[in-house]
Order: C-alpha cells, then structure tokens, then sequence
C-alpha cells in the first residue's frame, strides 16, 4: 500500500525536464532574436520579454491544470472541440493574412492561432470518444468510424483553407495515432485514406490556389537541394533559398563546440525566422554539434518520461490523452528539425518550448499541466 501511495506522487523527474528545456528554449530565442527586435522596435529584449510574458501565463495555466482532475475533460471534449472549430473557421474567413496564409485570429488586441487549440481538441475528443463505454467499441466499426471521421475532416478543411499545411500534416498524424493507441482496426484505415483523399480533391477542384504554395516550396527544396535555381517559381527565389541555404550553412558553421552563446552570424538578418521555425540551426550555430546532441538528450528523457506516463495512466482516457500529447510534440520536434537540416521542404512548424509563439507556448504547456495530472494519479516509480 504504501509503494502504491507513493508512486501516485507528483512526478517531479517530468516537471523538470519540462522546466529544463522552457528554461533553455528562453535562452535561444533571447539569443536569436534581439536582432530583429532591434530592427523592429529599436529593443533587443522585444521578442524575449513578449515570450516571457506568454511563458509566465502558460506555467500558470499548467500549474492550474496540474490540479484540475483530467477526466472532467472527457464530459467536455465534445464543447472543447466545437469552440477550437469555431475560432479555426472564423480565423479561415476573416483572420489576418500574412506570409500568404490565414492563420491568425485577433480578437481587441490578442493575436493568436486558433490551430494549436484544435490539435488538444482534437486529442481529448478522440480519445474521449475511444474510451467511451457505449461509443468506443461502435466507433472502431465499418459504421461507428464517422464519429471520429467527420469531426477530423472538418477540422482538417479548417486547417486546409487557412493554408496551414504544417498543421494539416500534425493534425492527421495525430489523430492516426491517437485512433491506432486506441484500438481502431487497421483495415478501417483504408476507408480513412479514401475519405482523406476524396476530401483533398474536392478542395482542390473547388480552390485550386489553396494548394499552389506547396507545389512552390517542394519546387523551392528540390533546386535547393539540387542546386538548379532556374526551377524556382518567381518571387520565391531569395526567401526560399535563404531559408534552406543558409539553414545549412548555420549548422555546418557551429562546428563541435559552436561559436559560442549570442555570436551567430546567420540570425543578421541572413536566416529568416531565426528565432521561430529556424531556432534550431541558431542553436546549432552557437552551441555546436554538442550542444545540440545534449537538447536533443534532454527531449529525448523527455519523450521516454512522457510516454512512460501514457503506459501506466490509470484509465484509457489517460492513456490516450498523454499518448497523443506526447505524439504531438514529437511530431513537431522531428518535423523543425528535418527542416531545419534540409531534410524535407520547408512547412512551417515551430520547434516546441523554444520557437517564438504565444499561442504553441501556452497550449503547450496547458498540455504539460494534462501529462502532469495524469501522472500524478497513475501508478508508477515518480523516482
């Protein structure tokens, strides 16, 4: 009994972990961002202290949350999910355009993107739904999958007229792997592709342009990558090459021990997003190839803690609540870094607990204060 009580202690080896890289991505982004902050505001801290602001409001929401039992989130993922939904349409009809892509939804004067919240909706909605005593066994059926197709579907066309196709890309992986934790029979995913098919078609047939930037940036990796510029769509030239180019060059410049803290070159105005999607080549370029492996080591301990927590929860909405939170955010950790490193073309996700972002701070570590929770009502060595 007493091994019991214990192990349903906090478990303070996730909290800092969790910590350890808020802390380290603060860091970074001070360091690749007080140039542009300069340039912007004629303020170095700008970005910095805006994202300290963001980072203060996201540890209290995930403290709160810490607290609040989770599973009062299985009677209300239905209503998360229709209000994520809402904001995600509204934002797709009437939010702020920029870089080409409707992403942004201000409201008085908060901007923010409604899409961060429609990954944790959809999270809690699926998993609410799989591990429901009279809906879950329907769902995994020829006829019961609709109730998890037609809410990922509509949420997918939210995120596809927005033009967010790094978060159409998350969005369905997390929802396959959240479907696949929870038992849904493999065979059903063909009539999932169809329909996923189907639905790109119908869009494509009814707003073709919503897909002509995408057809750019693979046409914008692959001259990259190949070094024939001539292929490059105009107007897309300079950015796309910078972007990819001098990406590589940062990583490649920081050697094993790096340049040192606060001494990258690239983040000059030469590498776009240095302190959002591109942080990740800064910090190579400043802390070198042993810096890197060491963040890498502590997400790592992270990724393990995290799933070890969707192992042992003590119920099946824990279980897949952590799971696709967890899969949420290494999803986006894979996918910046295999930007970042030329791997695949560019698509915009942000490196979490480092990139710059009020919105992916604050659901983020919402989600942490969900993972804390249900770790500390499972049943497993908090030490």
């Amino acid at each position: 009994m007493r091994s019991n009580i214990k192990n349903r202690q906090f478990d303070f080896v996730l909290l800092i972990l969790i910590i350890v890289l808020s802390g380290a991505g603060i860091l970074m982004l001070s360091s690749s961002s007080f140039v542009r902050g300069s340039y912007l505001s004629d303020d170095s801290t700008h970005f910095m202290t805006r994202q300290l602001l963001y980072l203060a409001i996201g540890l209290g929401v995930m403290i709160a949350l810490c607290f609040v039992n989770y599973k009062i989130f299985k009677r209300l993922a239905g209503y998360l999910l229709m209000i994520a939904l809402a904001l995600n349409y509204l934002t797709a009809f009437m939010g702020q355009v920029r870089n080409d892509a409707q992403r942004w939804l201000k409201i008085g004067p908060i901007s923010f993107q409604p899409s961060e919240a429609l990954k944790i909706g959809l999270i809690l909605y699926i998993a609410a739904v799989l591990s429901d005593e009279k809906w879950g066994e329907k769902s995994k059926s020829w006829t019961g999958i609709l109730t998890l197709l037609l809410p990922i579907g509509v949420s997918l066309l939210a995120v596809v007229l927005q033009k967010h196709m790094s978060a159409t890309i998350i969005i369905t992986f997390i929802c396959l792997a959240v479907m696949i934790y929870g038992g849904v029979k493999l065979r059903l995913f063909g009539v999932i592709a169809g329909g996923g098919a189907a639905l790109v078609l119908a869009v494509m047939k009814i707003k073709p342009d919503l897909f002509e930037h995408i057809g750019a940036r693979i046409t914008v990796y692959g001259a990259t990558v190949f070094g024939n510029t001539t292929t490059i769509p105009e107007g897309m030239t300079e950015e796309g090459l910078s972007q990819i180019h001098n990406s590589i060059l940062a990583i490649g410049s920081g050697g094993m021990w790096g340049l040192g803290f606060g001494k990258s070159i690239q983040k000059y105005s030469y590498l776009p997003e240095a302190y959002n999607d591109f942080i990740f080549a800064i910090t190579a370029e400043e802390l070198g190839f042993a810096g890197v492996v060491l963040i890498l080591l502590v997400f790592a301990i992270f990724f393990v803690r995290g799933f070890k927590v969707s192992i042992h929860a003590g119920d099946t909405f824990g279980t897949l609540v952590s799971a696709g939170i967890m899969t949420m955010v290494a999803l986006q950790t894979i996918l910046n870094i295999a930007v970042v490193s030329a791997l695949i073309p560019v698509t915009g996700v942000s490196l979490p607990f480092f990139s710059y972002g009020g919105s992916a701070i604050i659901i983020l570590l919402g989600s942490m204060g969900i993972l804390l929770n249900i770790a500390r009502q499972s049943d497993y060595p908090k030490f």
